[in-house]
């Protein structure tokens, strides 16, 4: 019983004995009267800790914007909503219940990491963290402490992988071959702009020999102007149909016309051509390792996720969510 509940309840008893103990020692026809007023002292009392007990009992409530439980911690709708934010950009409005459905299964696993993490022996300091948040201005100390507990949790597990054997290595390249077949690829750059007049005048600049590099630093508004408009080697199927063609048809140092799209206006350099090819196992040893590595520890986090579930209590509060449910978290349908 919490202590201030228990408080009241002696309290009650107190009375309730001294007014007792008093009639007692009266004559009888004070004592009767206050026997009379004890009876309904007594009563009062008995109401009282009949009600601090249903108290007691009662099942804590649980705050109206709580949409998961993972043991004690509370998932709330604002939670969720800033971890889709913060990972994939996009709003939960902007979201249908099936990709809303697999987030929100997602982020609890990710909680159930981090509650994992914790319970066993999993900590991170409190300067470690504040530091962390200083450098990514968006975040919080609970988000900040999850991540890298979850980062700690998946290093240690790293380091007790041993290295994949070389008849590991060699089995995986056998099985997975396309992988280190490549086609032909070539290395591009790119100026974009918004206005056509400009890309007709920087094509003039390219003609009279102004380095490519250049005027995509000093015009271009791709995220790659400031590297003179590296995008790096690609092959085909990785860029749209209207850019390959012309792209793959370039001799190494040429440019591309201008390429008009909807609200835009691209140019393109070829600096170099990289012929189909085959990667030997030699040299796709360090990949595959790393790959197998990575398998494994996705496999050990798995199991822990499975065991964490049954350690933990978790629960989706289905009712509270606004689209409708359809994951793989345990349902909780009456809170």
């Amino acid at each position: 019983m919490p202590s201030a509940i228990q408080g009241k309840a002696e309290r009650a008893f107190s009375s309730f004995y001294l007014l007792w103990t008093v009639s007692e020692a009266l004559p009888q026809s004070v004592s009767g009267c206050v026997l009379h007023f004890g009876a309904s002292v007594r009563r009062l009392s008995l109401l009282l800790v009949c009600l601090l007990a249903a108290a007691c009992h009662r099942k804590p409530s649980i705050p109206p914007d709580v949409i998961a439980r993972v043991g004690e911690r509370m998932v709330t709708l604002a939670d969720f909503k800033r971890y889709l934010e913060r990972n994939t950009g996009t709003e939960l409005a902007q979201m249908g219940p099936e990709v809303a459905s697999a987030m929100l299964d997602q982020y609890v696993e990710e909680v159930i990491l981090s509650e994992y993490a914790a319970g066993h022996g999993v900590e991170i300091s409190a300067e470690k963290i504040a530091a962390a948040v200083r450098n990514d201005a968006g975040s919080t100390v609970i988000e900040k402490r999850d991540e890298m507990r979850r980062q700690k949790l998946m290093s240690d597990l790293s380091a007790d992988i041993a290295p994949a054997s070389e008849a590991e290595v060699n089995a995986y390249y056998q099985q997975h071959a396309a992988d280190f077949r490549s086609g032909e690829e070539v290395h591009v750059r790119q100026i974009l702009v918004h206005d056509e007049s400009m890309a007709d005048g920087i094509q003039q600049k390219l003609r009279r020999g102004v380095p490519f590099e250049d005027l995509s630093r000093q015009y271009s508004l791709a995220p790659n102007a400031k590297k003179g408009g590296e995008i790096g080697y690609v092959s085909r199927g990785e860029l749209p149909k209207m850019f390959e063609d012309e792209i793959f048809s370039l001799k190494p140092g040429s440019v591309s016309a201008v390429i008009r799209t909807d609200s835009s206006f691209h140019i393109f350099k070829v600096d170099e051509r990289r012929p189909p090819g085959v990667v030997d196992v030699v040299t796709a040893a360090p990949v595959i390792r790393e790959r197998l590595k990575e398998e494994a520890v996705r496999q050990r986090i798995a199991e822990l996720v499975g065991a964490a579930r049954r350690e933990i209590p978790i629960a989706a509060l289905t009712k509270r969510l606004p689209f409708r449910y359809s994951g793989t978290l345990p349902k909780s349908e009456n809170e």
